[in-house]
């Protein structure tokens, strides 16, 4: 049982990271986005599974007068820490994901884009309903009109691709499971390439585009990492907007690679597996549930 628990609850997630990390910068943005999600969140609810399973039978212990081994604490502690993470995360969105509705809904007139006089720099996506563009008068004063359609099909496209839906994935994810930390930021960064390449798509100008990216990241002073937040990439060499701007400067990669994907799909896959190994273990004849706790299951 030992084994298939930190398979799924540790070994799972360090897993995944990694190879996310390996395939962010050599895959199709909008494909990589969708795997590397969709390989988070099972990756989080199959390593939560296992742990609430481990965890319900150490409290039936517990209740029993049996004394508990290493692993059951360690499963009630994470449990402990991942049921508050989870709560306080899904709050925390919540209330973010209300009040930019209601900045949405409060802004003048019935336009998706809206400008406000403002003479710092910036532009923006509020989601609601609908969703709404934000450009200040200091970004349009300072973008000619190339610069300024770039910017604006980038936004366009995060809002018609509800990108914040994604984001909102891989943020629940990270709250159910602390060790997949690293994921919001590469996520994050997939999503902004992701709008980048249907902004060089729209435009047909793939220099234009990085061209006007870096103009408008260097008007706002965007260093393209979440607030307060250190990305995993700006670690590992240039920060996420240069390694935008170098990705555009090059062609798209093409889908012989796109392969490589199944990489993070199989470790899901195998968070899912072990820890259905692990609920077996718990309910083996000679097993945690029946008798002592065993590392193996009985063959």
């Amino acid at each position: 049982m030992i084994d298939h628990f930190v398979l799924s609850t540790l070994v799972a997630p360090a897993a995944l990271v990694v190879s996310m990390a390996a395939l962010v910068d050599r895959q199709q943005p909008a494909a990589a986005t969708v795997a590397f999600i969709s390989s988070a969140v099972v990756v989080a609810a199959a390593s939560s599974v296992s742990v609430m399973a481990v965890s319900i039978h150490a409290v039936l212990l517990l209740v029993q007068g049996e004394p508990l081994e290493w692993p059951y604490w360690v499963a009630l502690a994470f449990l402990v820490t991942a049921v508050a993470t989870l709560a306080g995360g899904a709050r925390r969105e919540r209330r973010s994901l209300c009040a930019a509705r209601e900045q949405a809904a409060a802004l003048p007139g019935d336009d998706v884009v809206v400008v406000v006089a403002e003479e710092r720099p910036a532009a923006f996506t509020l989601p609601g309903r609908p969703g709404r563009i934000v450009v200040t008068q200091g970004m349009l004063n300072a973008l000619d009109e190339e610069n300024h359609a770039v910017v604006m099909a980038h936004e366009h496209a995060h809002l018609t691709g509800h990108h914040h839906r994604w984001l909102l994935a891989s943020r629940l994810a990270v709250a159910a499971h602390p060790f997949l930390w690293q994921v919001r930021h590469l996520v994050g960064y997939l999503i902004e390439r992701w709008a980048d390449e249907q902004a060089a798509e729209q435009i047909g100008d793939r220099r234009a585009t990085a061209r006007a990216i870096a103009m408008a990241a260097l008007l706002s002073h965007d260093d393209g990492a979440p607030s307060g937040a250190v990305p995993f990439l700006a670690r590992r060499g240039p920060g996420p907007v240069p390694r935008r701007i170098a990705a555009l400067l090059k062609p798209l990669p093409g889908p012989r690679g796109a392969f490589l994907l199944v990489v993070p799909v199989l470790v899901a896959a195998g968070s899912v597996v072990w820890t259905g190994e692990a609920i077996v273990d718990l309910t083996q004849p000679g097993g945690p549930c029946t008798g002592g706790l065993s590392a193996e299951r009985p063959r």
